[in-house]
């Protein structure tokens, strides 16, 4: 999965056209096979943007910066982030006006030992669900190559219907006893740093100011202790339930590499199993799953 002519092809098109003031992708670090996310404001800076199986960010974090609102931004993603930016879109967070979107069809990401990441490997919507125009093979079958344009949402078909799989991780969590899982969890938020990198990383993470951040907690102490880490995360990680689109941008941001995925994939089985299969971001307009009521929702909880 290569598209660095294709982006750079795009970009280029869209400065020369003046459609925007700046275009959000990816570029080598400079000192190894890596790629930071790269926001280039002229067709000068167009060669160096690149795409492929490095490119890990989930670009539509950068949406809710000051170096983007407001201005007309050409934007990379792949499946997982543009659910994200359906998410953004619906809860007004951004102006569809104000955005070209560059939809990848995504053969999945890899890590620095070159192994597709677990996300990927049970990702169910590898294309981009919203895009103004569509680069790569569509589908996993890559039999066929699609260039696709138009202000439309775009959801991922095939032969198959996508089948929901439960994380590896959470299916190896359960099988544990209470106590196992209570020292595991202990050890995980005994290792948090609260440095607030995952939230500040996240897509969804949006407010001005939030009541966990260390420095101006307004609801938990700020202290570096277990106990406080264990309430930061969890009280972050309820935040996005029914939210959450798995790209991992909090982990990757995470300098004490916590398994932070458990809490968020938890909650996204618990719900895709009780809330008539919400997933969330898979469509335009749908909000998060606690946004919504049905009468199919299960009352078990009432007492």
């Amino acid at each position: 999965m290569d598209y660095t002519k294709q982006i750079q092809e795009i970009a280029a098109k869209l400065f020369a056209e003046d459609k925007i003031d700046a275009f959000v992708g990816y570029r080598m670090t400079g000192f190894d096979k890596n790629q930071v996310p790269a926001i280039i404001t002229g067709a000068d800076d167009v060669s160096k943007l690149v795409f492929n199986d490095k490119s890990v960010f989930n670009l539509s974090n950068y949406l809710k910066h000051e170096h983007t609102r407001n201005k007309r931004v050409g934007l990379v993603v792949k499946g997982c982030d543009s659910r994200s930016l359906n998410l953004l879109l619906t809860e007004s967070q951004v102006k569809r006006e104000k955005l070209y979107v560059v939809g990848i069809a995504c053969d999945g990401v890899v890590d620095d030992e070159g192994k597709k990441m677990q996300n990927c490997v049970e990702c169910m919507f590898p294309d981009a669900v919203v895009a103004d125009e569509m680069v790569g093979n569509h589908g996993r079958s890559g039999s066929e190559t699609l260039i696709q344009t138009g202000s439309e949402t775009l959801i991922q078909t095939g032969s198959e219907t996508p089948i929901y799989k439960i994380n590896a991780d959470v299916l190896d969590l359960g099988s544990k006893d209470l106590v196992q899982r209570r020292e595991y969890f202990e050890e995980v938020f005994e290792n948090c740093i609260r440095c607030n990198a995952c939230r500040h990383s996240c897509p969804l993470c949006y407010c001005a100011k939030c009541c966990i951040d260390q420095e101006t907690s307004t609801l938990y102490n700020g202290a570096n202790t277990t106990s406080s880490a264990f309430h930061a995360l969890m009280t972050w990680s309820l935040h996005l339930a029914g939210r959450c689109v798995d790209c991992r941008n909090c982990e990757k941001a995470c300098p004490s590499h916590l398994p932070l995925h458990l809490l968020h994939k938890q909650n996204e089985q618990v719900i895709y199993e009780n809330f008539q299969e919400h997933l969330a971001g898979v469509h335009e307009g749908d909000r998060g799953a606690f946004y919504k009521y049905s009468m199919k929702d299960p009352d078990d909880f009432i007492m």
